[in-house]
């Protein structure tokens, strides 16, 4: 089933993964909506679980935890009562049943007579008319809202995405600053990324009037870039241009886009508002470009993309050394080189500090900047001042999704669950392709010890992406906190083999081995030694062997090996409150006197 279809009171689009109700929108994570199609393909018929894992995860292990949170998904959308349904029946140990009736949309055949056709034609018509006159524009035609959707980027070369993406976010900003007028988020837009729809189908989606789409050539160091602004309200183009140059000349076509539109748009504007919106992070296109690429990188959280990052963060800084987000990428670079490229945070937090405190001398107005200052705290244990950090980051922009999500990490730190996973959760809402988010969404149920919600949301992150390294290491972690040793082994495995990192292949393999010989407590032994191995080779926290001897019961060990975090301000010791070894250990002194030194609140 590939076009729209009804579904009891709700009109089904499965190409923009949503459902509407008399104008209520609701979107869909992508194998969910699958899920659905699947069993509006067959209406009133039972479709086993089997069929349904073959058509929606074809290729990838799932648990039955994965298909039964989708359908309890698709139910909470429909509000409908498992034990009398109105939508979806489950057949006990089979499948699902969809009861509600299906009506596809289709076009009327083309042999129907042609008074029929007329007759039908008038009809619309006279439909036609009453539509465009109760839906016209305002007399004067202002567009009061409107998207920019992500530029495409038509050279098909995944690593020059970082163009289209940073036209699409700055064109964005600059908008955004325009009176009267309501700019959706990256957030909203981004999800459209790789679709070929209709603007005016996108439009009603966000409730919009107008849509600006465009889409960039890149070859070599050449670039052609084009751009249009659609009234969707009459499906008329306001305005477009067409701009060819040089990839150096990208700022300078970014800032004439931004101009043009907010001319057409507003036709009075002042002095000082034209400078806003036209206003650039920096006046350097080389700079900006390095910029660009850093941020692509950064996202991707791979030892090598991150040390590239942190390369061209400190290039643009050279080339233009009053460049503030550049300040803010590279206090980025450090907040998370301890977790991926196993740096100290001896060595990291005061480079961290150094760059966020930069960042926030040049732009005090800048939403990054304070995020980059909240977790360069967070890593000094300033907690008070890193949560007043966080929330001026959301005064600025409460539709920052990084914000939220590293809020939410620290609330959990913290024990303050329900908080936490407040934030986690809004962080998913607002930018639901990202895959980090969803995984310490994961971790903030399993830091509040719901595990049943854990083993949910990392199981449907990894069937989202099967080649998501880093969900197979958390989903080993709350394997393990569950007592289920096979299943943490096999994830971490999995976790290694798709890194291609063979030391930790190896490491697993040998883990594997001590726990078929000697179970859980000759695995923890056996981590212990190859962790004590590594450290005249290269920095492993103390924190983690702590946590490794606590897991044994050697109490004496752990805190010994605690104290040496302390010495260091170990980033492990950040998450002491929650890691599940410590749950044994939380009743001695020296637990509650480690805390107190550390400013936690427990």
């Amino acid at each position: 089933m590939a076009g729209r279809f009804t579904l009891g009171d709700w009109t089904v689009s499965p190409e923009l993964n949503s459902l509407d109700r008399e104008g209520q929108v609701v979107h869909l994570e992508p194998k969910i909506m699958q899920v659905l199609v699947v069993l509006a393909e067959q209406p009133g018929r039972v479709v086993a679980k089997k069929q349904i894992f073959q058509r929606v995860w074809p290729d990838t292990f799932v648990s039955d935890e994965v298909l039964t949170r989708s359908i309890s998904e698709l139910r909470k959308v429909f509000e409908d009562n498992p034990r009398e349904p109105r939508y979806i029946q489950t057949i006990s140990k089979s499948g699902y049943r969809l009861v509600a009736p299906v009506i596809e949309e289709s076009r009327p055949s083309s042999h129907w007579k042609t008074s029929r056709v007329v007759s039908v034609s008038v009809v619309a018509l006279a439909a036609l008319l009453t539509a465009v006159w109760y839906l016209r524009p305002k007399t004067d035609g202002t567009i009061q809202s409107l998207a920019v959707m992500p530029f495409v980027n038509a050279t098909a070369d995944p690593p020059t995405d970082y163009l289209s993406d940073g036209i699409t976010e700055s064109l964005i900003h600059s908008l955004s600053q325009l009176p009267d007028l309501t700019v959706r988020p990256r957030s909203s837009v981004f999800r459209y990324k790789g679709k070929d729809l209709d603007p005016r189908i996108i439009a009603r989606e966000l409730n919009v009037q107008a849509i600006v789409t465009g889409r960039i050539t890149h070859q070599g160091d050449s670039i052609v870039l084009s751009a249009e602004l659609v009234d969707a309200r009459n499906n008329r183009s306001l305005w477009g241009e067409n701009y060819e140059g040089d990839v150096s000349d990208v700022l300078r076509v970014q800032r004439k886009i931004a101009s043009e539109l907010s001319a057409r748009l507003r036709e009075n504007l002042t002095q000082e508002q034209k400078a806003q919106v036209s206003k650039t992070p920096t006046a350097d296109p080389e700079a900006y470009q390095w910029y660009l690429k850093g941020r692509y990188l950064w996202e991707k959280r791979t030892p090598d993309g991150l040390e590239k990052a942190r390369d061209l963060f400190n290039q643009a800084i050279a080339r233009d050394p009053n460049f503030a987000q550049a300040y803010a990428g590279l206090a980025d670079y450090w907040a998370v080189a301890p977790d991926f490229l196993r740096v100290p945070l001896s060595e990291s937090l005061p480079n961290e500090k150094t760059a966020a405190l930069k960042a926030l001398a040049l732009d005090n107005a800048s939403p990054d900047a304070h995020l980059a200052m909240a977790n360069a705290f967070c890593d000094n244990w300033e907690w008070l001042n890193a949560e007043g950090e966080f929330r001026r980051a959301l005064e600025l922009d409460p539709t920052f999704a990084n914000a939220h999500h590293w809020y939410g990490l620290y609330l959990s730190w913290l024990g303050r669950h329900q908080e936490a996973i407040a934030h986690l959760q809004r962080a998913v809402e607002l930018d639901p392709t990202n895959l980090h988010y969803r995984d310490n969404l994961g971790e903030g149920y399993q830091n509040a010890r719901q595990y049943d919600r854990a083993l949910e949301q990392l199981n449907m992150t990894v069937a989202i992406d099967p080649n998501f390294a880093i969900g197979y290491g958390e989903l080993g972690d709350l394997y393990r906190a569950l007592g289920k040793y096979d299943l943490w082994l096999l994830n971490w495995k999995k976790k290694a083999a798709l890194n291609k990192n063979l030391y930790r292949i190896t490491l697993v393999d040998q883990l594997s081995q001590a726990y078929a010989a000697g179970g859980y407590s000759a695995a923890v032994h056996q981590i212990i030694q190859l962790q004590k191995q590594q450290l005249p080779n290269m920095y492993v926290d103390p924190a983690n062997i702590a946590y490794e001897y606590a897991a044994l019961g050697n109490n004496d060990e752990a805190f010994q090996w605690l104290e040496k975090g302390y010495a260091e301000r170990s980033r492990a010791l950040q998450w002491i409150q929650v890691e599940p070894s410590m749950d044994g250990l939380r009743s001695d002194p020296r637990y509650t006197d480690l805390l107190r030194r550390m400013g936690m609140r427990q």
